[in-house]
């Protein structure tokens, strides 16, 4: 038994040698970790600038996920983390993190999987988690999602996402409607919409994919945006009425080497004929501009409809019927949306919006956009998170 033990130890090393020995193809650093009190990840800090004022006046530490460093003072800590089962680059995140003395990580959702390990090699540490967008039944059954843990809050976009967690998967996470970041980014930038004097244009906002846009698709996805483009063009022929095209951000990855012009020229070939122009998607916030300039914003149920709609903005949305899915679903019923229409439902809405009082919708609409979008129309939600997060460092929540 004791020649057992002692090889089983002798194996043990061995393997952890060998995946210490991987640390020599990552950046080695001799620096000791700075201390610090929130721990946001820097793949969020690139695409969610927004959150800098989250965490602004705190000690922070910036954790790279893609590769990250092996720091020679972590390695006893790499060690018994990567003795949980944890990989070569987790147990050097997660050793980096206990090193600072860090107590809460500021995360996306969209970074799940980090969230969930993290979460279990650091169960001691909160976690203020942000949704990126508002939630779908849909996605939630289908795609990785954020779980219920001690120490862990979900701050989500409205109620009407809280009440989707629950009835969806009977969830006990702690979730804070407590708006969204990016628009509220966005408010403390930028006039407020209601002061600014409305124009004709007629907004469509780009959900573009890629060359497969272009071919002949059966999937529910590809059948409702070329419904919806076609729609629109007929609309803007008939009517004579300019379009502006909200282009896609890189609101989730960078853009790929030549993606933008290839989403141009499918959209110039898609309405040709049509008086056209363009956002330019490297100035932030290029698409909630235009949408608050814009008469009407028309499109799917993305994200930028619903902030824009819950801002008090006049929008149409082309929802599908939610018996095939809720992808491009929406969760209240109203003016505002229609479900898999004929052109004529479509054209006759459409004229309807636009030859209605901005203000006066905006009123009317004004329990629905709270429920969907809670404090929409200021900055408040960056506040909100920042007291989340001091509540976590002093340890009362």
């Amino acid at each position: 038994m004791r020649h057992r033990s002692d090889r089983s130890l002798v194996v043990g090393r061995e393997y952890f040698v060998a995946r210490l020995e991987q640390a020599l193809m990552r950046r080695i650093e001799l620096t000791r970790p700075a201390t610090a009190d929130v721990a946001v990840l820097s793949r969020n800090l690139e695409l969610w600038p927004v959150l800098r004022e989250v965490v602004d006046g705190w000690r922070v530490i910036e954790v790279e996920t893609i590769q990250p460093p092996v720091r020679l003072f972590d390695v006893a800590g790499i060690i018994r983390t990567m003795q949980q089962g944890a990989s070569l680059g987790y147990a050097s995140i997660a050793a980096r993190i206990r090193a600072s003395g860090a107590k809460v990580l500021v995360a996306v959702d969209q970074t799940a999987e980090v969230i969930e390990e993290l979460g279990r090699l650091i169960p001691e540490m909160y976690q203020i988690v942000i949704a990126h967008g508002s939630q779908r039944p849909e996605n939630l059954l289908k795609h990785l999602r954020i779980e219920s843990r001690s120490k862990r809050i979900l701050c989500v976009w409205g109620q009407s996402d809280v009440d989707t967690y629950r009835r969806t998967l009977g969830s006990s996470l702690d979730c804070y409607p407590v708006g969204s970041l990016r628009n509220a980014g966005y408010l403390r930038r930028y006039t407020s919409p209601s002061s600014r004097s409305e124009t004709q244009s007629i907004l469509l906002v780009s959900q573009y994919a890629g060359a497969r846009e272009d071919e002949p698709s059966h999937s529910k996805r590809s059948a409702m945006l070329m419904t919806l483009k076609n729609y629109v063009r007929r609309y803007c022929l008939t009517s004579s009425s300019p379009l502006v095209v909200a282009l896609r951000p890189p609101a989730s990855a960078p853009h790929a080497p030549g993606q933008l012009a290839e989403e141009r020229r499918h959209y110039e070939r898609m309405f040709e004929g049509v008086s056209l122009r363009f956002t330019d998607p490297s100035k932030l916030y290029s698409t909630y501009i235009a949408s608050d300039e814009a008469d009407v914003t028309i499109g799917v149920p993305s994200g930028a409809l619903t902030e824009s709609f819950a801002r008090g903005n006049k929008v149409l949305m082309f929802r599908q019927t939610p018996s095939s899915g809720t992808y491009y679903g929406f969760p209240v019923e109203g003016d505002w949306l229609l479900t898999e229409p004929s052109y004529e439902e479509f054209s006759k809405r459409l004229d309807l919006l636009r030859t209605a009082n901005r203000e006066q919708c905006a009123s009317q609409w004004s329990a629905s956009r709270e429920y969907v979008v809670a404090n929409a129309e200021s900055d408040a939600p960056i506040m909100l998170v920042r007291d989340l997060v001091a509540r976590a460092l002093h340890g009362a929540i």
